[in-house]
């Protein structure tokens, strides 16, 4: 049977009996058949932590969303849902050269992608499978994600690492080693700035499970980890592992009903609600979610309109690619920002900080929500203009460099009756 083993050496898996051994340094992980005998060897030699775990044949999946309660065959493309929540065409224009992507890679561990899609086509940088299936996207989930992120952020790069097989299903082996690879790639000119992760599995509470420990690990490089909090909704405590792990940046789905003005942005019945198994406060953030345009893989001109947490989670990855992309503009440009700030460099904000600190002066969520942030909706919906009053235009004001470009996260609440935006707002169950 095959394990996976954190905290011993390649000789100690081997002294316990390991055969076929894959060790995967930059998650500190090795992977290895093993018999009862090993396992109870290994179990027995007193690491600080060793974790020996059973693989599975199909720990992770792509979460599937039942059917939202509106005409299907309508959708509203990404650009327009995330117009709906704030950002109008007036965030690109908030540096100088405009907001794109420019510069920026995005590791996309999925399905595969459809790299000759006409929406995906000479974006893709870098493509690797980690399964034992051709590398195409035959379940036809990641090329809608990587179209999503592309929408709206047309010049960035995606990293294609492939994981899950033509049943939307894969090994947490295939995952770790995607994330490894990630991992690796953080050091040539490839760097992704965020992994997105619309996939998942059950949250066993285990904090010590591969792909929890393999995220910690990207996390610890410098990356931002966002993944899909799950369609397991309404039921609390569904949260999907990896997006219960503490930093890992959990995204819910928003749904978004114009046909119904008294409910216009509302939590999806089907998203996942927290608690954690661990008791932590999840999702983080809701994004648009439900009925979105997005490129299919069944050709290289062929659409789909889906729903789901898969697909706001590269919205929330989006818009970490804007972040930094801002920054970088800001460091490069002269006069990207307003005259007379002054900015103190701080390129990266670790993903504690941007949970813990700065994410719920970020968001907004109805008036019958609970205030801070819970296991609905988290710190609610990303608007910006809400920290616009952190950025100091007058004299010489020096600010900190998130403070400047943190409206990059909302901008165009401005004109916006945030009030009538949720007016009567509940959520719908």
């Amino acid at each position: 049977m095959r394990y996976s083993i954190q905290g011993a050496t390649v000789v100690q898996v081997k002294n316990a009996g390991g055969a076929d051994i894959k060790e995967l340094k930059r998650v500190g992980i090795i992977y290895a058949t093993l018999d009862d005998k090993g396992v109870a060897a290994l179990k027995s030699q007193g690491f600080s932590v060793v974790v020996v775990k059973d693989v599975k044949a199909a720990d992770y999946i792509a979460p599937i969303a039942p059917p939202v309660p509106m005409p299907y065959e309508t959708g509203f493309s990404p650009v327009e849902l995330i117009s709906i929540i704030g950002f109008d065409e007036s965030w690109r224009s908030l540096t100088s050269p405009p907001l794109y992507g420019e510069g920026i890679s995005v590791a996309v561990i999925d399905s595969g992608i459809r790299r000759t899609h006409e929406k995906i086509r000479g974006q893709v940088a870098y493509s690797e499978n980690f399964t034992s299936e051709a590398h195409a996207d035959d379940y036809n989930h990641g090329t809608g994600v990587a179209s999503i992120i592309l929408a709206i952020a047309p010049k960035c790069k995606i990293l294609d690492l492939k994981v899950l097989d033509s049943k939307g299903m894969g090994t947490d082996e295939e995952v770790v080693a995607a994330i490894d690879k990630a991992i690796e790639l953080n050091s040539t000119d490839l760097a992704p700035v965020v992994i997105n992760l619309s996939i998942g599995e059950a949250d066993d509470g285990n904090p010590y499970e591969p792909v929890r420990t393999a995220c910690r690990a990207a996390i610890a490089e410098g990356m931002y980890v966002v993944a899909a909090a799950g369609n397991a909704g309404p039921a609390l405590g569904s949260i999907m592992s990896p997006a219960c792990e503490r930093y890992v940046i959990a995204i819910g789905s928003l749904a978004y009903y114009p046909e119904d003005p008294r409910y216009p942005l509302l939590v999806s019945s089907f998203s996942s609600r927290g608690p954690t198994k661990q008791g932590l406060v999840k999702p983080d953030a809701v994004l648009p979610g439900e009925r979105i345009e997005m490129a299919s893989s069944s050709s290289d001109t062929a659409t789909a309109v889906k729903s789901g947490t898969s697909f706001a989670t590269p919205i929330g990855s989006v818009m970490v690619v804007m972040y930094q992309e801002a920054i970088r503009k800001t460091l490069t440009y002269p006069g990207a920002l307003p005259p007379g700030v002054q900015v103190e460099y701080k390129p990266y904000i670790p993903p504690s900080e941007l949970i813990d600190r700065w994410l719920l002066g970020l968001c907004v969520k109805p008036d019958t929500a609970p205030r801070g942030k819970d296991n609905e909706y988290g710190c609610g919906i990303p608007f910006a203009g809400l920290v616009a009053s952190a950025l100091k235009t007058a004299g010489a004001a020096q600010v900190d460099i998130f403070s400047s470009i943190a409206p990059i996260f909302a901008i165009g609440l401005m004109g916006v009756m945030i009030s009538g935006m949720f007016k009567g707002g509940q959520s719908r169950v």
